[in-house]
């Protein structure tokens, strides 16, 4: 799969799911939640011969997210239930630059959207979730409509048992500044007892232990990305695609059965952007990649959970 498809899914299908962020203060029902993440200086990895450079790039990011039950109706005659939900996302990420020379990563970016959920029941082991997601994802140099991105989808889901699920739909969004049509797949995992491992994809894969009532502890590879529409290039090239994928230890304190705090720390294993042009064209091309080198991230986090 090209890098391009890769973030693309990643846009469309993280606000389907209605996750505020990527990592263990994301939110699986209504809450909300807050997370910091720092990354520290690494070098660039310029794309045309994978010298690593003198230049460097450290990231702050600043995430919340917020998810609500609009509306739930159970039918008990036939067990059949529909739900409206609403959720809000934001992010800011920071880059400090340094020695480059020339525009490679913009200054920041900001990231600001929101999704109207509808789930229904079908049958027993069948239901239909649809999806409409509008946010704003700029550099913050000129905000205007190029930095609007859309969203919908639908997804059919199949409820095996309680603990694994599976769904298949299409996404449609304009991020290439036509409107397309994409498969969206979603994947979820969630066995019982004390060891609890999390597959849900665009998301990434977890295993966590429960320790007991106030810790739990785990491992963690996830994913990261979202595309972006600046002014502040290496090229006449506007749409920016960022990735990361991190690897690291997470730790969850239950503080109450309402909230809860999480320290992470790692590897990220990938962090990289590319430019392209907002024309359906772009969509599968090859484009060059602007790496940074692999190094270790820190997290912290809390999540306030409406229902225990």
């Amino acid at each position: 799969m090209k890098p391009a498809y890769c973030y693309l899914l990643l846009t469309c299908l993280i606000p389907v799911i209605a996750s505020a962020q990527s990592g263990p203060s994301s939110l699986t029902g209504p809450g909300i939640a807050f997370q910091a993440d720092y990354l520290p200086a690494a070098h660039y990895i310029r794309p045309e011969d994978s010298i690593k450079t003198a230049s460097t790039t450290a990231t702050r990011r600043y995430s919340f997210g917020a998810a609500f039950d609009l509306r739930k109706r159970v039918d008990t005659a036939s067990g059949k239930f529909r739900s409206w939900g609403l959720g809000v996302e934001a992010s800011y990420m920071q880059f400090s630059n340094k020695q480059y020379e020339k525009t490679i990563l913009p200054d920041e970016l900001f990231g600001a959207g929101i999704a109207l959920r509808h789930y229904r029941s079908i049958n027993r082991k069948w239901s239909v979730m649809g999806v409409l997601a509008a946010g704003v994802y700029t550099d913050l140099e000129a905000i205007d409509g190029n930095d609007i991105f859309l969203n919908g989808g639908v997804i059919f889901i199949n409820q095996l048992n309680r603990r694994f699920s599976y769904g298949f739909g299409a996404v449609l969004s304009n991020t290439f500044g036509t409107p397309m049509v994409l498969p969206a797949v979603l994947v979820k995992w969630t066995p019982a007892g004390k060891f609890n491992v999390q597959v849900a994809i665009p998301e990434g894969i977890s295993a966590s232990y429960r320790v007991n009532g106030f810790l739990e502890t785990g491992l963690g590879l996830r994913l990261n990305g979202n595309s972006y529409d600046v002014e502040s290039r290496v090229s006449s090239k506007r749409l920016m695609g960022y990735r990361e994928m991190t690897l690291g230890l997470e730790n969850t304190f239950h503080l109450t059965k309402h909230v809860s705090f999480s320290l992470s720390g790692g590897y990220a294993l990938l962090r990289s952007a590319d430019y392209r042009h907002k024309r359906l064209s772009e969509m599968f091309s090859t484009q060059p990649e602007h790496r940074l080198a692999a190094n270790w991230f820190a997290s912290a986090g809390f999540r306030v959970n409406f229902k225990p």
